[in-house]
């Protein structure tokens, strides 16, 4: 494996082989992966799975693996993405990766830093895993993403996995890469979490497909991981309405005084809708509410009183719902030419 030349696989070039180096770099990598498998399950047999670690090398075993780690984050930092995918091997290689701790032992860190340029395999990893997740995931709505995210089920999770296992052991990997994801080193209250923009905002959208495979889990621990596994900072960043199926998923519970805390954590003259996760002060309440008909706002009551009414089914968080609350207080008013229900 040492002696394919990456710059010749790169290019794609090997003239008058049979196989071009992509290939056949391909299929050693497939080996090598097949090798790390067999590693994995002799050191973690389901007897003894709740005992490890994780769920990376044992540390006696990976020294031995060492060259075909480095092997493979070259590939990765080396073959560029081709129409928004990984090149072949990078697959082989970035699954290979995802096998490794990256703090023990000592010399398997040493490679994931180098001491001569600490960030020559986590910003190209991690550049590889935007790319994947712009071409994914685009400008389209969460909505219309589930016919087309199907090609990307063996390329964004273990991706997502390496960088948020790098992110999870290392302060300095986390500060660095959340100024990416949230450029402005904070989390903008006042829009919606899928209406962001950037990299947050794709994160969030890949979240919200019921049916996405492994690729709504994946964003859900990437986020999760760069906000510091802070749940409470979690729910409010992205909005339990799009953190709720990932959630139940992981098996994650929600703490009994997450709305309150939400609430709290923000002036009195504004809230985080615990559901959307977007703030809104009671100005932008009032100009929203004026621009709509009394057709809408009827749907929209219905709409929020549904929504709540799941939401306290599930026995996870309970919360007044407001629609009610207005119907009894006498603050919902049938609209005009309309017949009671």
């Amino acid at each position: 494996m040492a002696e394919i030349h990456l710059g010749c696989a790169a290019k794609g070039e090997c003239p008058g082989c049979r196989f071009t180096p992509q290939q056949v770099l391909a299929e050693l990598l497939k080996a090598g992966m097949g090798m790390c498998g067999f590693v994995l399950r002799r050191g973690h047999p389901e007897s003894d799975a709740q005992d490890s670690v994780d769920d990376s090398f044992p540390p006696e075993m990976a020294p031995r693996f060492a060259r075909l780690l480095q092997v493979a984050l070259d590939v990765v930092r080396t073959l560029p993405l081709a129409d928004g995918h990984l090149a072949a091997p990078a697959v082989q290689a970035v699954h290979i990766a995802m096998n490794f701790s990256t703090v023990r032992p000592a010399e398997i860190e040493q490679l994931w830093f180098p001491r001569d340029d600490p960030w020559r395999y986590v910003d190209p990893l991690f550049s590889c895993l935007a790319g994947v997740l712009d071409h994914a995931v685009g400008s389209d709505e969460a909505a219309s993403l589930a016919d087309t995210i199907d090609g990307y089920q063996f390329e964004f999770p273990p991706l997502a996995m390496a960088v948020a296992r790098l992110v999870t052991d290392h302060a300095r990997v986390r500060e660095r890469l959340f100024q990416q994801v949230y450029p402005d080193n904070t989390v903008d209250y006042t829009v919606l979490p899928e209406e962001r923009g950037g990299l947050s905002a794709k994160l969030v959208r890949l979240m919200r497909i019921p049916q996405g495979g492994l690729l709504p889990t994946a964003a859900g621990d990437l986020l999760l991981a760069l906000l510091g596994h802070d749940i409470k900072g979690f729910v409010m960043a992205v909005g339990y309405g799009n953190a709720a199926g990932y959630m139940v998923a992981r098996g994650i519970p929600i703490p009994q005084d997450i709305v309150d805390q939400v609430r709290s954590s923000v002036d009195a003259s504004a809230m985080v809708d615990p559901v959307t996760g977007r703030r809104l002060d009671r100005a932008d309440v009032e100009r929203e509410l004026a621009a709509m008909t009394d057709e809408e706002k009827e749907r929209e009551a219905e709409r929020l009183f549904v929504l709540f009414e799941r939401l306290n089914k599930t026995g996870v968080v309970k919360v007044a719902n407001p629609v009610r609350v207005a119907a009894e207080c006498g603050r919902l008013e049938e609209p005009d030419g309309s017949s009671s229900k």
